[in-house]
């Protein structure tokens, strides 16, 4: 028994076939042009310092408790920076807590890494601190606070962190709550990219 020939796809399909072909790609790109949030990704948890924010070491340095080691110390390293206007409460605490094993999660790059925690000059050493070698502190001067705010646009200060680079430039600020695990995978690609620091 012979069997029947193909005769292919319909010319209808066909033409279909090109039609579809030709508008989906144009269709999609005008849908993700319409909606960027679907595509748009950043590459760190933290939030991007924009436009960027160079600081002076002095802002860091003109009331640090440990004044000569922590001069040194920050120096060329990459900053994570906690600032508080009064005494370190509950979220304050939280976040010294989380950069603290943040920091350690770094392995062998943490000598790359300091801490640094300024309070209100009046109070000086803040009682409520917990013991932490580690932890460098100081005042916390009127210049750098005032750039804080502005970062932040008024989000508040407590249990906020930010990150600074070895040249001193204000890279990202982690809001109260943030999730240390994310913080260290933006650290580690940092520290992995950089040849500085």
């Amino acid at each position: 028994m012979k069997s029947r020939p193909s005769r292919g796809l319909a010319p209808r399909t066909v033409f279909m076939a090109i039609v579809l072909s030709a508008v989906i790609p144009f269709a999609l790109a005008w849908y993700l042009a319409q909606h960027p949030d679907l595509v748009e990704k950043t590459s760190n948890y933290g939030r991007l310092v924009q436009p960027v924010r160079v600081l002076t070491r002095e802002m860091l340095t003109s009331a640090l408790l440990s004044d000569a080691v922590g001069k040194e110390e920050i120096k060329g390293r990459w900053i994570l920076l906690e600032v508080s206007q009064a005494e370190c409460l509950r979220e304050c605490l939280d976040a010294l807590h989380k950069t603290h094993q943040g920091w350690l999660m770094l392995n062998k790059e943490m000598q790359r890494v300091r801490r640094v925690f300024l309070g209100n000059a009046e109070i000086g050493a803040d009682s409520a601190l917990p013991k932490d070698e580690t932890l460098i502190q100081g005042g916390l001067g009127q210049d750098l606070l005032q750039i804080l705010r502005e970062v932040t646009e008024g989000e508040g200060l407590d249990g906020v962190v930010f990150l600074i680079d070895p040249q001193m430039n204000l890279a990202l600020w982690y809001p109260a709550g943030f999730d240390p695990y994310q913080l260290v995978k933006d650290l580690r690609h940092l520290l992995r990219a950089s040849q500085i620091g």
